[in-house]
């Protein structure tokens, strides 16, 4: 790690600290001591502060330099800014020594506890009621008087208390949009008005369920991986409890830091959508995601007490822009409706319906039609063909050998960073330390795996002469 990190171009981290305060202790020190640290799992800059006094390793790393606990909390905040330059920098440099030429890419996302408390998320009356109690005891504080009590949630002194009205009036802004967001939503996937919270301690960190299924704020990470050195090329931290809408950014972050678009994407389900395809499309790389399908979904279909007829079991005649039931009998087109998606996107569905009288007497309707009288109705989005080719895509043998190589590639990393980085719970609060804590992580990782290839071919070498 040591003689790896002296080769490479450290310009943007050294920028960061010029032109403000007195002289700081130098940068490249600092992140050999921060690699050093994540690489053992301990990712706390108030951990380093007592390592760098105690242990040898840092000591020689260092050379002796023993900075406090502000100094390398100041370091972690500041490697928010150049953290993923820094990842692109050391990406580059490997591709120019011939040690890895990524084409075949793997994505996927994983989730990561918050630095705040998953019992302390709040609605909007809470909120409410806490921005009001707050601003009136900061009344007091600006004619020296001091309140009568302060509750338990509150801070103890005017200074914390101010920072806490700023931070109470993120979470009002960031509760508001996500009320706005919920009220957009389709009626079935509504949430009640109480149900929609925020962290009053990280305001940006996004309630969801972690991978061990624990409700609570979190941050999701995504990676790209390169499938044959398992090098990962690209990385971002997003403030949101899912994968969706993760899939273009990525593929632009890659095709930045390579300076080319990959020839193709291996992913899970969940970036199959038809918007995912589209995004691919548009950029010419090949996708290789099953739609709407994992491990369990025909043992989910197989174990229902009937198998009901799905909008695969009719036929699409493509002139005439319309299908046919199982029984031959044409469905007309009754209208089409806008479906929202992630964001402000929507897609078009259109809405097929088969007469009543051929669905009353149909033999097959116990397992086709909810209700004769009203007839089979039959919806299809817009760009479906997109859909029904990924999902033909999946079923060749290529299709079937990418998916499977796909959690030999990706997992690896995750499985790294959180057993042997410990990367369960992040030690700084909002997305930008989130995303210099994570990138610590893969920045780690990266140069591990680049020196384990370098030291592959030396070692092929010595065996070749």
């Amino acid at each position: 790690m040591e003689g790896y990190l002296d080769g490479q171009d450290l310009s943007a981290l050294e920028a960061t600290y010029r032109g403000v305060g007195s002289a700081a202790h130098r940068p490249d020190l600092l992140l050999k001591i921060a690699l050093y640290e994540t690489l053992e799992g301990r990712r706390s800059p108030a951990q380093w502060a007592r390592d760098v006094k105690e242990n040898v390793a840092l000591l020689w790393l260092g050379r002796g330099l023993a900075p406090c606990r502000t100094a390398l909390y100041n370091f972690r905040d500041r490697l928010s800014d150049v953290i993923e330059d820094l990842h692109a920098r050391m990406v580059r440099q490997a591709m120019y020594e011939g040690r890895i030429d990524p084409h075949q890419g793997v994505q996927d996302g994983t989730t990561t506890r918050a630095c705040a408390s998953r019992h302390r998320l709040v609605h909007r009356r809470v909120l409410e009621r806490r921005i009001g109690e707050l601003q009136a005891t900061q009344a007091l504080d600006q004619r020296d008087q001091p309140p009568d009590t302060v509750p338990g949630w509150m801070a103890k002194t005017p200074p914390g208390r101010q920072e806490q009205s700023q931070r109470l009036a993120q979470a009002k802004e960031t509760l508001d949009r996500r009320l706005e967001e919920n009220a957009q939503r389709p009626k079935d996937k509504r949430l009640a008005e109480n149900k929609v919270t925020v962290s009053t301690s990280d305001p940006e960190a996004a309630p969801g369920r972690d991978k061990e299924k624990v409700y609570g704020p979190l941050y999701t990470s995504q990676f790209v991986v390169d499938a044959d050195s398992l090098v990962v090329v690209a990385f971002e931290v997003f403030a949101q409890a899912s994968d969706a809408g993760t899939l273009g950014p990525m593929l632009d972050r890659s095709a930045e830091v390579l300076g080319y678009p990959l020839d193709e994407v291996t992913a899970d389900a969940g970036y199959a959508s038809l918007l995912d395809i589209r995004e691919c499309r548009q950029r010419r790389v090949e996708l290789y995601a099953p739609v709407q399908e994992n491990e369990f979904t025909e043992k989910k279909r197989a174990a229902r007490k009937s198998q009901r007829l799905e909008r695969e079991h009719f036929t699409w005649l493509a002139e005439e822009q319309t299908y046919v039931c199982p029984q031959g009998h044409r469905l007309e087109h009754k209208g089409q409706e806008r479906k929202r998606r992630r964001g402000n996107q929507e897609v078009i569905q259109h809405r097929y319906q088969c007469s009543p009288e051929h669905c009353r007497g149909c033999p097959l309707r116990e397992r086709c039609v909810v209700n004769p009288e009203r007839g089979r109705i039959v919806k299809r989005l817009e760009g479906q063909e997109l859909l029904d080719a990924q999902r033909a895509k999946m079923k060749t043998p290529e299709g079937e050998a990418r998916r499977k190589r796909r959690g030999q590639v990706i997992e690896r990393a995750f499985a790294d960073a959180k057993e042997h980085r410990s990367l369960r719970k992040l030690h700084g609060r909002g997305l930008k330390r989130a995303r210099a804590e994570i990138g610590l992580v893969v920045l780690a990782q990266t140069a591990l795996t680049i020196q384990c290839l370098r030291q592959a071919r030396a070692n092929t070498g010595e065996n070749s002469s």
